[in-house]
């Protein structure tokens, strides 16, 4: 006798649209939020178990919002999914990685990758294009534009930030000075060394500015973090709000996205303060400095551990808050916007299955 119940579970699964992160953490829920809405997707996160692997793999559409999370459970679902005949669409946030040296995993995951591309129906996409990585078409299907350099815009205007409480107290503690923010979780590979380095050696720079760290401190930048606040920074150590994020955006002249080699892939941090018009401080020679040059977006590159260089952009004239790339608001917008269209017919085309995204 047929099982009722669980034949109609088994139609109810086959039929859901999902989007799907290991974890909400971070800006995993802000991806997740982002592509739930636009594509009208069920957004899930949990770690892998046989339920889950058996509920994503008999989904009739599946996006991995990171793929990076769990690249093992990843290649099984997809290959399960491509012998259904069910397409599948991934986001690569880190296929710069399949590139580096010096561990024997990166080139294992360079041939990995290559060997998945050949799967059917499935689609792997990096966030960063592929005019700005090339190598990146090795390992991914198509480039497309990470959503956190675009997800302020509503498909008609960029949304501007307010005002809270946090961003009152630094105008506040400021007093006139120009504001450099270190946003989000304070970790020691976004730069900190070299940052509180040049604040070591340049003391007088604090007399100009006043750096903001805003975000938790996990325990292995502790120590960078208590010499940024006796170096005279301002240090925030909490779980910042979006709203909070956004507003101290709307009051800092310069956001830190000068971060260390070993860390070279699109930045959320930096994708906002693109979309807000907020000069960001880049490292020489990162993917994030070539996207910015690349898309005619002002930025600042520095030669990461240059010292003097640092200390000079920051001991030098003072810049103003507010839109400072080459870009109007209304033509940047236009800009931010088109990579919004891109990424929703990149992806979409994948998720539904119509054709290769390209």
């Amino acid at each position: 006798m047929t099982n009722v119940p669980a034949a109609i579970d088994r139609v109810r699964t086959a039929r859901e649209h999902l989007v799907y992160s290991v974890t909400t953490t971070g800006h995993r829920q802000s991806y997740l939020d982002t592509l739930s809405a636009i594509f009208a997707l069920q957004p899930v996160s949990g770690r892998m178990n046989f339920t889950l692997f058996r509920r994503l793999v008999a989904a009739e559409r599946l996006l991995f919002a990171m793929l990076d999370e769990d690249m093992v459970s990843f290649a099984a679902i997809a290959a399960a999914r491509s012998a259904l005949g069910r397409p599948t669409v991934a986001l690569f946030l880190r296929a710069q990685k399949c590139f580096e040296t010096g561990r024997w995993v990166h080139p294992l995951k360079r041939y990995a990758f290559r060997a998945l591309r050949l799967l059917p129906r499935l689609t792997v996409a990096s966030i960063t294009p592929f005019d700005v990585a090339p190598r990146h078409a090795e390992v991914a299907h198509c480039g497309v534009f990470d959503p956190q350099y675009w997800d302020l815009h509503d498909g008609e205007t960029l949304r501007r930030p307010g005002s809270t409480q946090l961003s009152e107290d630094v105008v506040r503690r400021a007093a006139g000075r120009s504001v450099l923010s270190v946003i989000g979780t304070l970790s020691a590979n976004k730069g900190l060394a070299f940052l509180v380095e040049t604040l070591e050696r340049h003391p007088n720079i604090t007399e100009k500015v006043l750096v903001v760290g805003a975000g938790s401190v996990p325990a292995p930048a502790a120590e960078f973090v208590a010499r940024l606040k006796r170096a005279g920074a301002l240090i925030i150590d909490r779980f910042i709000t979006d709203s909070e994020l956004e507003s101290l955006y709307g009051v800092t002249d310069m956001v830190w996205a000068c971060y260390s080699p070993d860390y070279d892939q699109a930045s959320g941090i930096f994708g906002r303060a693109m979309q807000l018009g907020i000069e960001p401080v880049t490292r020489e020679g990162s993917v994030i400095a070539a996207f910015a040059a690349a898309n005619g977006i002002g930025h600042i590159a520095v030669a990461y551990g240059h010292h003097e260089a640092l200390g000079e952009l920051l001991l030098g004239p003072p810049i103003c808050s507010g839109p400072t790339n080459s870009l109007l608001p209304s033509d940047r917008g236009a800009l931010i916007g088109g990579w919004r269209q891109q990424f929703i017919d990149t992806i979409g085309a994948g998720i539904s299955g119509s054709e290769r995204a390209a």
